[in-house]
């Protein structure tokens, strides 16, 4: 029977260091930011399905490190994007260097990624890592294009969130799925892919808060609506004008008042409830039909862990 211990040993076994020497500085570059650690959610996640469907962690390690290689590859690319100096509480590699190596640097990650998955002789997976890696850069995309949109929707967010967080973690429980033989796979994608809604939403509630070298509400400062502000437009209209020119630039003073905020953050905090809600009755439903009870708890952990990089500071 599978426990925490058991989980966390999986995760930190698992080994995420550039073995492909190379000519340049590259390897031991990546090699740095690999060391600064992470808390591989992905590769948990993972591990964890694999439980569900009975199969052996040491045949889940080749996935479990390639997806966590690949949200590395779109880390350093997205800090090039947002030209953010740090990731982490550690100096970002383009402000380490400079963006053009921060380039090369993630694509020699994905670039290694698809390499070793070759290597294990499973094109269908590999396909899958490939759509993934289509999907984060559509996503990127789209969510560059919402900036210059007048009216953005809950409906634009989540085809980014889906696009961009949700693919990975759809990886993450499509893969043991099909290694087990499991025929119900669209539910396994879809459950992935609302995994990573919630993770959406309770990063842009963190957009509200000061932390090591991000002062709060970027998100909006740098043009982009969240899922926070475009629920407080939603709950006080009278701000959508003033919301929508501190969006564009023409506005530096944030017009909300706290308890506005508060208000759309509890907000989403519900809609984050209701939707692990959901999940958990997929989860649990999967787990009886394959008489892994037992893992129900350590789903619900992980979920709880997504919502604690708020929760705690906001006493919710």
């Amino acid at each position: 029977m599978t426990n925490i211990l058991e989980l966390k040993n999986n995760i930190d076994e698992l080994k995420l260091e550039m073995t492909e020497k190379s000519i340049s500085a590259l390897t031991s570059e990546i090699n740095g930011l690999v060391s600064a650690g992470g808390k591989k959610f992905r590769p948990g996640l993972m591990f964890l399905m694999g439980e569900v469907f009975n199969l052996n962690p040491a045949d889940l390690k080749v996935y479990a490190r390639a997806v966590e290689l690949t949200h590395l590859a779109s880390l350093i690319h997205d800090d090039v994007i947002d030209e953010s100096d740090k990731r982490r509480n550690h100096p970002t590699l383009n402000s380490l260097r400079n963006n053009t190596t921060a380039i090369l640097a993630g694509d020699f990650v994905l670039a290694t990624v698809m390499g070793e998955l070759a290597s294990a002789n499973n094109n269908e997976l590999l396909k899958d890592l490939t759509k993934c890696i289509q999907d984060l850069a559509d996503g990127e995309w789209l969510q560059y294009d919402l900036k210059s949109k007048n009216e953005v929707s809950f409906g634009d967010l989540e085809l980014v969130c889906i696009k961009k967080t949700g693919s990975l973690i759809r990886f993450c429980c499509t893969t043991p799925a099909k290694l087990s033989g499991h025929k119900d796979i669209k539910t396994m994608a879809t459950l992935g892919e609302r995994i990573g809604l919630i993770f959406q939403m309770a990063d842009d509630i963190v957009d509200g808060f000061d932390q090591s070298g991000r002062p709060a509400f970027q998100d909006i400062i740098n043009g982009q609506f969240n899922y926070v502000t475009l629920q407080m437009m939603e709950l006080y209209p009278e701000l959508a004008e003033k919301l929508n020119a501190v969006k564009n630039g023409h506005l530096k003073e944030l017009p909300w008042s706290e308890e506005q905020y508060l208000h759309a953050v509890k907000e989403i905090h519900l809609k984050i409830n209701n939707e692990k809600n959901h999940l958990l009755t997929i989860f649990s439903n999967l787990c009886k039909n394959k008489n892994q009870n037992h893992l129900i708890e350590l789903f619900e952990l992980s979920l709880n862990k997504i919502q604690n990089n708020y929760a705690n500071q906001l006493s919710l």
